[in-house]
């Protein structure tokens, strides 16, 4: 469309897929080729009313049909149990899976955000997990009971400097890069700064996972380790691969972040849960999980001036980037290592989001 071939982000998506092999554009308005795509077979499907035996359609469920060369899509990695009493189902045409990003009064686009579906989970480690803490436990059931959307990628350089530049707050520095690196140097309170102002660039609320949030989506219904299993190497995630985990084999230590989406994502569609930066949490730092509530919801009751952060990164061990594993940080404290991504709340509505994707869950 007019309004995708004008977006920066949709091109850069765009020409990722191009580079990967996997991008099958199509026309649903007469516009001309974005520059560098015009030798790709393109599909017209401008008029298209959603009949079955439109010859636009035929093409590119065709390639589509040959780029899987007769896979059928997995199956769910996890069973799928949901509460009965919340309605899961997305609202208003996004599903679980969806990619969206919702349009900025002040001009471009927000993070790119995806639903993820309502379920339960077992959060924290359990005893016999390798190197786990006791600031893990105990292990107890949390219930997410409605669908929420959280960053595919942490927030970007590009999406940092866009709020900068519009607020006129100060740009963090980039020790290797800006661009599509995830933003460092930024403290819990300016990664609240920057959801405030996403709120209010997009008249919905944005703010940090709770810390339960955070662990459901990275665990993607997986009960091991990491989302990938019960090892993990720097061939999947960006940490201090000088140290080993579980058996595994000594791998890289880059010695810096990566640009976000380098490694694979997990079921749920998002990068980077393990490793590359630390996320900030909205909740305050809790000894363990003692009288934490079972709604995912932020805790906040009794917790300390602290932070948590999730995930580990590029200079930590891979025990510190497991599911369960967390860590603590004052507020104010800026760090190479830190970054964050933001969560956006039901309902999940179109209103002038700009869907892109959905995933096979």
């Amino acid at each position: 469309s007019e309004r995708s071939s004008d977006s920066d982000y949709v091109l850069e998506e765009a020409e990722y897929g191009k580079r990967k092999g996997i991008l099958f554009p199509a026309f649903i308005e007469p516009v001309d080729f974005p520059y560098g795509f015009s030798r790709i077979q393109t599909t017209d499907l401008i008029g298209w009313a959603g009949e079955t035996n439109h010859p636009g359609l035929a093409q590119l469920l065709d390639a589509l049909r040959q780029q899987l060369a007769g896979r059928e899509a997995p199956p769910l990695p996890f069973p799928a149990t949901l509460p009965s009493s919340p309605d899961t189902s997305v609202t208003s045409g996004f599903t679980a899976g969806q990619t969206f990003r919702d349009p900025l009064k002040s001009g471009g686009e927000g993070p790119l955000m995806v639903v993820i579906p309502a379920g339960r989970f077992r959060m924290g480690s359990p005893a016999d997990e390798p190197e786990c803490e006791e600031s893990e436990g105990p292990q107890h059931e949390v219930i997410i009971g409605q669908p929420f959307a959280i960053g595919v990628h942490t927030v970007t350089f590009d999406d940092y400097d866009r709020y900068a530049d519009v607020s006129g707050s100060q740009k963090p520095g980039g020790a290797w890069g800006r661009g599509s690196l995830p933003v460092i140097n930024v403290s819990w309170d300016d990664a609240q700064a920057y959801s405030q102002w996403l709120g209010e660039q997009t008249g919905r609320a944005y703010r940090l996972p709770s810390e339960a949030e955070w662990e459901y989506a990275c665990r993607a219904g997986t009960t091991t380790p990491f989302h990938y299993g019960s090892q993990i190497t720097t061939d999947q995630a960006n940490f201090n691969g000088g140290f080993m985990y579980n058996g595994s084999v000594e791998g890289k230590w880059r010695v810096h972040t990566v640009p976000v989406g380098s490694f694979p994502p997990n079921a749920f569609g998002l990068h980077d849960m393990h490793g590359n930066v630390w996320e900030w949490c909205q909740d305050p730092w809790h000894e363990d999980y003692q009288g934490a509530p079972a709604d995912g919801s932020v805790w906040e009751a009794g917790g300390s001036s602290f932070r948590v952060v999730r995930g580990g990164s590029w200079y930590y061990t891979p025990a510190d980037c497991r599911a369960a594993h967390r860590a603590r940080f004052a507020s104010i404290i800026r760090d190479l290592s830190i970054g964050f991504r933001v969560r956006r709340g039901v309902p999940i509505e179109l209103l002038g989001a700009l869907p892109t994707r959905a995933l096979p869950l």
